[in-house]
């Protein structure tokens, strides 16, 4: 395993009075990131000499992994696994950022068939992996059906970043006894992230959820996925007490339901650019968020008829989606949404102070929760 910089490398850039205080987590985050990159490009480099060993046309497969991995995204559920590692007095920092990657696999995994789901064509204002794949049985000039070409093989780049994250979690430099406890908190992450994706996709069958469902849907697709889970894997590295546990639940589901209602107001008032997807592809996808529970909550008779056409219409118009736009915002619920994740963000701020831990990686957390709190004013 390569060595990495130590961490007070950084903090001598970043930080002022030798303490760890970053002034926005975007910096902490862009740091952290080189960091995991560093160790997922030896990774994958091997990988695809691995599977040069069976055919030369098998890279393809790891090669589209790489290209998806590094197509951007900002590794927040390493830094979250990091984070809880060193909250718990962790100070394998190596070790703990190869570990970390496997939620990263994770993440990519569940991406690449999200996109199949959702029909999406962009990732962060790239090709989705089956539509790299259509290309690819273009280029070669391959027989039969493309779209169905794209599809299965994205369908196995996701399987195969599926068993890297496994193995990387497995041989990680860890005590077994370690591993077993992380071990626990990985598998129950990869259950309830793809449970809480079946419910978002029957949700989507549905005429209507309450804004309980959708919170109950945010809590096991994108909270416990995102931050809780990481968090309780990096603590069960550090050989933790399990008494942490629940303060990182009191921090992590708030914490990752304000992050997903503010990325689904950003899929609906962001900037396309920004996002790296269609704004407005929640609507014609017909994603219950939040947003779209409040607004028929609270619409009129006549408004609840033009959502009722436009939202989960693939052909609605430019102009039908910014009718809807209108709907949202008048009726009250973008406002609503946006003072629900500051609440939400602040009772994740309120269960971190209440505990005592190492300061690098509490002072990380509630900057963390700054960071949302100034995403979207």
């Amino acid at each position: 395993m390569q060595e990495l910089p130590n961490p007070s490398l950084y903090q001598r850039n970043l930080l002022i009075d030798d303490k760890f205080k970053v002034k926005e987590a975007e910096k902490l985050l862009s740091w952290f990131k080189d960091e995991v990159d560093f160790q997922m490009n030896i990774f994958l480099d091997k990988k695809i000499e691995e599977a040069r060993e069976i055919s030369e046309e098998a890279t393809i497969l790891v090669d589209e992994v790489k290209r998806f991995v590094f197509a951007g995204g900002k590794r927040v559920r390493p830094a979250f696994l990091y984070s809880g590692y060193i909250a718990a007095g962790g100070k394998a920092h190596a070790a703990v950022t190869l570990a970390s990657l496997c939620v990263e696999f994770l993440h990519t995994f569940a991406l690449i068939h999200d996109d199949i789901i959702d029909r999406s064509d962009t990732r962060r204002g790239k090709p989705t992996s089956h539509k790299a794949f259509e290309n690819i049985h273009k280029s070669k000039k391959y027989l039969g059906d493309r779209e169905h070409f794209g599809l299965s093989s994205a369908i196995l780049a996701g399987d195969l970043a599926f068993t890297f994250a496994e193995e990387i979690l497995t041989s990680s430099p860890f005590p077994q006894e370690r591993l077993r406890r992380a071990r626990y908190f990985f598998d129950q992450m990869k259950f309830q992230v793809i449970t809480g994706e079946y419910l978002d996709v029957l949700g989507s069958y549905k005429k209507r959820l309450t804004e309980e469902e959708v919170l109950n849907i945010l809590e096991y697709k994108t909270a416990k996925y995102t931050v809780e889970r990481p968090l309780q894997i990096g603590a069960m590295l550090a050989g933790a007490e399990v008494a942490i546990l629940e303060s990182f639940t009191a921090y992590g589901i708030p914490l990752g339901q304000a992050f997903q209602l503010q990325d689904d107001i950003l899929g609906i008032f962001g900037d396309a650019e920004k996002i790296g997807k269609p704004v407005g592809a929640d609507i014609r996808e017909g994603k219950k968020t939040v947003l779209i529970a409040k607004t028929y909550e609270w619409a009129s008779k006549k408004e609840e008829q033009l959502l009722d056409r436009v939202v989960g219409n693939w052909a609605a118009t430019d102009k039908d989606l910014s009718r809807v736009k209108e709907i949202i915002y008048s009726v009250g619920a973008y406002g609503y949404a946006i003072k629900l994740s500051h609440r939400l963000i602040d009772q994740a701020k309120t269960a971190i102070d209440k505990d005592k831990y190492v300061g690098e990686g509490k002072e990380y957390l509630l900057v963390a929760a700054d960071y949302l709190l100034n995403r979207i004013s």
